[in-house]
């Protein structure tokens, strides 16, 4: 899957709760791993998920934690 195939996905924590939409995919641009994805959680409000958080990625994203474990950006 291509970082920019994220961009607008759902993500919903491990509780099955919306968290919000990815924003931005963070990029280590030596090793082009993606460090982390910038979740919107509402207006002017942001999260950022790191791969370990993350479950599984299909149609949405979902998380292996509640979105109350998640860091703000």
């Amino acid at each position: 899957m291509k970082s920019r195939e994220l961009i607008g996905k759902e993500v919903i924590d491990a509780a099955a709760r919306n968290v919000g939409k990815v924003k931005e995919v963070e990029i280590d641009q030596l090793k082009w791993n993606v460090t982390g994805i910038i979740v919107s959680t509402g207006f002017m409000r942001s999260r950022t998920v790191t791969p370990g958080d993350i479950d599984k990625v299909g149609d949405k994203i979902v998380l292996k934690v509640a979105s109350d474990k998640v860091q703000k950006a």
